[in-house]
């Protein structure tokens, strides 16, 4: 006890009360002491959350503004076509970063562990902790409900305020870079071009576009025609539509003309029609899921939506996957490395996670795999390894 009291004071004060409560729950003394101790093992929770919440936070925050800036610089070409001007495309920013900010969290608590638990190591308070009693599994589990609190916040910001967040930004953007609003509603898109009202009952994954009514008016505004189209793809820098019925509407009477094929060369901007797709990333995760069983009913392949539906609910176990791989580098084998070099590791694991999780992922489409075993390998295997350094150091 004289030898963890000795460690304890050398961790410091506040150091030192976590170490005595530490001892005495691991040592199972009197049970008033041993309530005491379970408040001081309260307080180590909250100690060690706080440490890992602000290094995070920080950490966070700078990736957040890297990722922004080279959103922005992508964004500089943009500028001056159309009304897109320096305003929305920062307004643009700033709205994509909640989807940004939620994609990006287990890079950004794999670096802020390392930083934070680092700094405990580094002036010997995690020595301390076990010197007193404080097992391995103890200090992770700290670590880890530190880490689900984080994590809870985070869900409510990528699943709850993103998805419409990034729905708004594509909706200005598109607004001002083209003439013309598309506008969702039950019963499709309507969109405007120049004179021509159009509306869209469904758009295809491809960019393809069904069951169209455009009517065209002129400046009184008179009605002059409207078309009933079946299909229409956009190849060769035209619109290639099909099984076309046009009603022209004179001053005394309707001429009805059917045509089989034809090629207009204004219609959609192509890229506003791919936009007509609902992207997966303005849907909310109930939204998404019945959007997939809408296009599973409609014969329409889902191996996109699917995918990207197990990505975003393997982001929070990846980010716990890389919560527990940094307690166990911490109290192992870097514990004693410095910032820079903790920063370096972080940012290096963090990527080939990445870059291994985008692999998987294509390479489970390609092959047919079920996509939440695509997702969730690369988590389960960094979880695998964690454990097994955590063995390794008792």
């Amino acid at each position: 006890m004289d030898r963890a009291g000795q460690s304890a004071g050398l961790a410091g004060p506040v150091v030192g009360t976590r170490v005595i409560a530490c001892a005495a729950a691991g040592m199972g003394l009197e049970k008033t002491r041993v309530v005491a101790a379970g408040d001081g093992v309260k307080r180590l929770d909250i100690y060690i959350g706080r440490t890992m919440l602000a290094a995070t936070l920080l950490t966070w925050l700078v990736v957040i503004v890297l990722e922004g800036l080279f959103v922005f610089l992508g964004e500089i070409g943009a500028i001056g076509h159309g009304d897109y001007t320096l305003a929305d495309a920062s307004l643009f920013v700033m709205l994509t970063l909640p989807v940004r900010a939620y994609q990006s969290f287990p890079m950004a608590v794999l670096i802020g562990s390392l930083l934070g638990l680092g700094s405990l190591a580094a002036q010997f308070e995690l020595n301390a902790f076990r010197l007193a009693g404080c097992s391995p599994a103890r200090l992770t589990r700290s670590v880890l409900q530190a880490g689900a609190v984080m994590l809870l916040a985070v869900v409510v910001l990528g699943e709850g305020w993103a998805p419409s967040s990034q729905q708004l930004a594509r909706q200005l953007r598109t607004s001002a870079l083209y003439d013309q609003v598309s506008v969702q509603r039950d019963a499709g898109f309507w969109v405007r071009n120049g004179q021509q009202m159009i509306q869209v009952r469904r758009s295809e994954a491809d960019g393809s576009l069904s069951g169209l009514l455009v009517y065209a008016i002129d400046a009184t505004p008179r009605l002059v025609s409207a078309s009933r189209v079946a299909s229409a793809r956009f190849q060769q820098g035209q619109w290639h539509l099909e099984d076309i019925q046009t009603s022209y509407f004179n001053d005394q009477q309707v001429d009805v003309r059917r045509t089989s094929q034809s090629v207009w060369p204004s219609l959609i901007a192509p890229r506003l029609a791919q936009l007509l797709t609902r992207d997966a990333q303005t849907l909310s995760l109930p939204e998404l899921s019945q959007y997939i069983d809408y296009l599973q009913e409609n014969g329409t392949s889902v191996a996109l939506y699917r995918l990207n539906y197990w990505q975003r609910l393997a982001i929070p176990v990846a980010a716990m996957a890389m919560l527990f791989l940094a307690v166990s580098f911490v109290l192992g084998p870097i514990g004693r490395l410095s910032i820079g070099q903790r920063i370096l590791i972080g940012v290096v694991v963090g990527l080939v996670f990445k870059l291994f999780n985008e692999i998987t992922a294509h390479a489970g489409l390609v092959f047919g795999a079920p996509p939440w075993l695509s997702v969730f390998a690369p988590s389960a295997l960094v979880f695998i390894a964690g454990l097994l350094l955590l063995r390794r150091t008792g």
